[in-house]
């Protein structure tokens, strides 16, 4: 892509970053509405629990070789093919008149969403020098912050108000004006090159390894909380889940690991053009900060999900998703605030004291959160709320700008699918892994119920006190995954140790950067 000189660097992220927005935002704004759906669509939970599913797991098989593509086919391009395919997918699903099309629709949308998040990042950072990509980092880093935060609350408050199909109706509008800033904004893709890239012989086999690989272990741990079908009781209305024990889930995750190594071994000895560059791991800066990155998914993004089940299905009383997500806003100002703090700091101070002051408050309020009571309420958790949103933005932006800031050329773009692919894995490994977790406090400490003896669930008193013996021993599952929580962040606040400090990146920066040709190694300097 050509640099931005017309229009202003921060128009160009801001385009990327507005499309990347409604990708994350559909990660969460569907969850609040799957009774209404499953109720309209005359469905069950366990069929509908897919929507979700078909959307994630269609973001997983795309994230990988969208940089890809972006090489031979125009990143610019893509991303309006990409725009375009999740607004009409969302349009789409608004309209499915049964639990299969929407299902389908919602893949079309993932597939969409999924290539936005490698072409946003690799589009706002080559709009910028790489000395200064810290602005860039940090205005597509505020939707992946933002978007979890407010999803519910959006996603609740059209629910109740409109309807479950306002969910989905809400992005074609957005999603046309992104289409159309996009064209107008975005520099236009370097034909040459792309003519180039086309010559090359394409990777069929590296690109099949990849998607089936990735799929296969996003999968697995998708399986990890399903619902079994036909489980679900007046006393757990939401059913067990397959859990670690599940046969399938370990023959999926044990093929999945395969082809992904049979993948590294083809792209790292065969392939003369790889869907995705492995040598950025024999780079120290670009390794570390994907470490980082891994750890962050587990433990922060993991447990970001853990604070609506809290609110909304724990607590006495339930709080509707709106009120939920309100409750959850001033963690996602405060991020958004670090974020821009985090952006700014960057070329000053360097990444090693952003991430480490970034770690030191996820772990304060993840030992806050490991006090929460059957009637915690928003207004007593702010505190560690506000805490955990400044985590978060000092520890996103610096490792993602460290990661990427150095690569220029085609190598932006599989750089960007690679970092966020292998952060998606994780996210998805984090998500399972907290959940069952909880799943498995919970029941740890809920009370047991003599054999034989069954309550009459129609009594107003005994309807209370399983609610408050349900709420007692959800609260405690909570309180522990979080002590688990505060136990992974000091681990990600010892790794942030290693991340470089200013003095040793200025000592390591080349004297100036070239634009690497598609033949070069993924991190092309100039000589």
């Amino acid at each position: 892509m050509q640099t931005a000189k017309t229009y202003g660097r921060y128009a160009v992220a801001l385009t990327a970053a507005l499309g990347l927005f409604m990708a994350v935002l559909d990660n969460t704004i569907v969850n609040v509405a799957l009774t209404p759906m499953a109720k309209a669509l005359n469905t069950s939970l366990n069929d509908i629990q897919w929507v979700i599913a078909g959307y994630f797991l269609a973001q997983a098989a795309i994230i990988p070789v969208a940089g890809y593509f972006a090489n031979r086919f125009g990143a610019k391009r893509l991303f309006i093919i990409s725009l375009t395919m999740f607004t009409i997918g969302s349009f789409l699903c608004g309209l499915a008149p049964n639990v299969t099309m929407l299902i389908i629709f919602r893949v079309l949308q993932g597939i969409g969403g999924g290539a936005l998040f490698p072409l946003a990042t690799a589009i706002a950072f080559s709009a910028f020098p790489p000395a200064e990509r810290g602005g860039a980092s940090a205005v597509v880093g505020i939707p992946v912050l933002l978007a979890p935060v407010f999803g519910p609350t959006i996603g609740g408050f059209l629910t109740d108000s409109f309807g479950w199909e306002y969910i989905f109706f809400v992005n074609v509008p957005v999603g046309i004006i992104a289409v159309f800033l996009a064209m107008r904004i975005i520099p236009q893709d370097n034909i040459a090159e792309e003519q180039a890239e086309r010559r090359r012989s394409f990777d069929y086999v590296g690109l099949g390894l990849s998607i089936l690989g990735v799929l296969a272990v996003v999968y697995a741990f998708t399986l990890v909380n399903q619902t079994i079908p036909g489980t679900e009781t007046a006393f757990n209305p939401r059913g067990a889940s397959y859990g670690w024990g599940y046969g399938w889930v370990w023959a999926t995750l044990g093929a999945g690991i395969a082809l992904l190594i049979a993948f590294a071994v083809y792209e790292l000895r065969v392939s003369k053009d790889p869907v995705l560059d492995l040598r950025l791991f024999k780079n120290y800066d670009f390794t570390v900060s994907s470490v980082i990155s891994w750890i962050n998914a587990i433990v922060v993004f993991g447990s970001l999900f853990m604070l609506p089940v809290f609110l909304e299905q724990v607590r006495i009383p339930h709080l509707s998703p709106t009120d939920a997500g309100l409750s959850l806003m001033p963690q996602g100002i405060a991020a958004a605030i670090a974020t821009a703090i985090g952006g700014a700091l960057y070329r000053r101070i360097g990444p090693r004291p952003l991430v480490v002051a970034g770690s030191v408050l996820l772990l304060i309020s993840s030992w806050l959160l490991t006090s929460l009571t059957p009637t915690s309420d928003g207004f007593s958790i702010m505190p560690a709320l506000i805490v955990r949103g400044f985590g978060f933005g000092l520890t996103l932006v610096p490792v993602q700008t460290l990661a990427l800031q150095n690569i220029t050329g085609p190598a932006l773009a599989k750089a960007s699918s690679l970092f966020n692919v292998t952060r998606q894995i994780f996210s998805s490994i984090g998500i399972a892994a907290i959940t069952t977790l909880f799943v498995q406090q919970t029941l740890s400490h809920a009370p047991s119920r003599p054999v034989g003896i069954t309550p009459n669930l129609s009594n107003p008193a005994v309807q209370t006190a399983i609610a408050n013996a349900q709420a007692q021993a959800g609260t405690a599952g909570m309180n522990d995954v979080f002590w688990y929580v505060t136990i992974g962040t000091v681990v990600l606040l010892l790794v942030s140790f290693a991340l470089p400090s200013k003095s040793r990146m200025a000592a390591n920066r080349p004297a100036s950067l070239g634009e690497g040709k598609a033949d070069e190694p993924a991190m092309a300097f100039a000589e």
